[in-house]
């Protein structure tokens, strides 16, 4: 069929390149995404300019255009997937350093093995296999990293497919040598070319996906953490809460309220900058992330003020866990001595709840206990006591 021939195929693929530059381009622009999204069209341009060079090759010099083609195939195909690894994440300088030195070093592999006077054969097999690698790569980078999601598996075995369809065309070029036709008029290269022109469509619509979701996760994180800590904001602290007393409603379990407070907040404030607060906030809050339990709930209330929600926790439990946040406190202040001081009074409400209402019952004595923890000289735990007394 005369519309499936090598040439047409490899054609679309270019005009692919460009809608797909095209796309990614109205993509930035409307959703605001940065990221890597820079790196990535100016890989999918190199791959662009790259396969012109291979439609119009009667351009320039033969010899230049075989270089320059492959080389910003190669470099192009390398951005590529280092951009869909890294979507949402920096990676280290050194994990960048070491990417640019294996395209280099490819680049100037293949650019040897032309002016030795490889054969076509070969050439097609060096560039196919290297076109697999980045495909496997990709694949491993978004199958295997922490957290990873369907979506991100479902495009990892398209990768590994594209990877051996050109492992295919590389088999079938290697033992041709020079008598493998580029644009060869077999339903073998017509497959390879198509797979070629599936990478263009997968690899982009993969991450421009990719990207949606990298958006929608930061969207949702930014709807349910606090922008400085990290951890819970009142909102989502409050809903997850009400899921776990509705739990030990259930279970007949002991609950406990915790409402901390820094002391003396504004002081550090005022004497060391807003910056040092910000530092000293982090600070708490990453000790106690270090020491609460996985069933724990940790978030900020507002301001200096901190809650924890702590199930199956009973009023000697409480106490206990008030010790342990004062000493973590305390040895985290001796370990980064430039870190401004500073302790936290502590209020704590235990009960057995019978309905969901009692948390905020928990909520509301564990306040008070905090402010008499206040009255009372702060930098101490109070407990509220059954009877109203602490």
């Amino acid at each position: 069929m005369s519309f499936l021939d090598t040439h047409t195929i490899y054609f679309l693929t270019l005009l692919g390149n460009l809608i797909m530059l095209l796309m990614l381009a109205i993509f930035a622009k409307t959703t605001g995404f940065e990221g890597l999204m820079r790196y990535y069209i100016y890989g999918k341009l190199l791959q662009t300019i790259g396969a012109a060079l291979g439609v119009f090759r009667w351009l320039i010099p033969v010899d230049l255009s075989v270089i320059l083609g492959n080389s910003f195939v190669y470099l192009g195909g390398a951005l590529e997937v280092y951009c869909i690894i890294y979507v949402d994440r920096i990676p280290l300088a050194g994990v960048t350093k070491r990417w640019i030195q294996v395209v280099a070093g490819i680049t100037v592999g293949f650019t040897l093995l032309y002016l030795a006077g490889a054969n076509i054969g070969t050439r097609v097999f060096v560039s196919a296999m290297i076109l697999a690698g980045y495909s496997l790569a990709a694949a491993a980078g978004l199958f295997w990293r922490k957290n990873t999601t369907n979506l991100r598996k479902i495009v990892a075995i398209f990768f590994v497919v594209l990877a051996a369809s050109q492992v295919v065309r590389a088999l079938d070029a290697l033992p041709r040598g020079g008598n493998y036709p580029l644009f060869a008029a077999s339903s073998l290269q017509t497959m390879s070319f198509i797979g070629l022109y599936m990478h263009t469509l997968i690899s982009t619509m993969a991450y421009l996906l990719i990207s949606r979701e990298v958006i929608d996760v930061k969207l949702k994180k930014a709807a349910t953490r606090d922008y400085l800590t990290g951890i819970y904001n009142r909102m989502q602290f409050i809903q997850l809460s009400e899921k776990l007393t509705s739990l030990m409603v259930r279970q007949q379990k002991s609950t406990t309220i915790f409402m901390i407070d820094f002391d003396y907040f504004k002081v550090i404030n005022d004497t060391y900058g807003h910056d040092a607060g910000d530092r000293v906030l982090i600070h708490f809050s990453q000790k106690m992330q270090s020491i609460i339990r996985n069933e724990d709930l940790f978030g900020r209330y507002g301001g200096e003020e901190f809650i924890i929600f702590a199930p199956n926790t009973t009023a000697e439990d409480a106490l206990a866990m008030g010790r342990k946040i004062r000493a973590a406190i305390e040895l985290g202040l001796a370990e980064d001595t430039a870190l401004p001081g500073y302790t936290v009074s502590i209020g704590t409400a235990t009960m057995i709840p019978g309905t969901l209402a009692d948390m905020n019952t928990l909520i509301v004595r564990a306040d008070q206990a905090l402010l008499h923890a206040k009255r009372s000289g702060r930098n101490q735990i109070v407990q509220f006591a059954v009877d109203g007394d602490e």
